[in-house]
């Protein structure tokens, strides 16, 4: 199974095979439980709705049509709108988490052993600092800067997962970068570097 594409794994899961839903829940958890945890700010939402993300792949899978766009882009529209829905059932309220622990917490452990104190403070604080920053943005432009800095989709794959028109997914993009140089920079003289917006 963990060597057939996705199309291929998909094609099985309209044939009611959970190996195959086995199989794609394995290649994608960790990257679609990050986007959730990043964009909610919590861990315990983070695992309730990649729960539900993958259980609506599974009763939507005879809706998926490769020719429309590749999985990857469909499994994220599915988490993004399961997120939305659930954050604006009631007012939440953003917190820091630590993202990388939900990819290896074990590898991370290993890595803070070789690091000082103080790198590791400085890096917490400077993690804190963004997150909270991220935070106050709006929604919209969150996921944006989630999906674009965090997920490394491009600008396309965006406008694809959100339904909206990739100029207003770079506009948006540009609105939410100055507004967290505004926020990490309060002072004129300092800067914050971001990447090139290229593609």
């Amino acid at each position: 199974m963990e060597k057939r594409t996705d199309q291929e794994l998909m094609k099985l899961i309209t044939e009611k095979n959970t190996l195959a839903l086995k199989a794609l829940y394995r290649r994608y958890e960790i990257p679609i439980f990050n986007f959730i945890l990043r964009y909610t700010g919590s861990r315990e939402i983070a695992r309730e709705l990649i729960q539900e993300t993958f259980t609506r792949l599974w009763f939507a899978s005879h809706l998926f049509d490769q020719k429309r766009g590749n999985f990857k882009g469909w499994l994220y529209t599915i988490a993004l709108n399961i997120t939305r829905n659930e954050m604006s059932k009631k007012e939440y309220t953003y917190q820091y988490v630590e993202v990388n622990e939900a990819c290896n917490p074990e590898n991370e452990g290993d890595r803070r052993e070789k690091e000082s104190p103080e790198t590791i403070l400085q890096q917490q604080e400077l993690q804190h600092t963004v997150a909270n920053a991220l935070g106050q943005l709006q929604p919209y432009l969150r996921e944006v800067i989630i999906m674009k800095n965090y997920q490394h989709l491009k600008f396309r794959e965006i406008a694809k997962v959100t339904n909206v028109p990739e100029g207003t997914i770079k506009a948006r993009y540009h609105r939410a970068i100055a507004l967290l140089k505004k926020s990490l920079n309060p002072e004129p003289n300092k800067t914050w570097r971001t990447e090139p917006c290229v593609t």
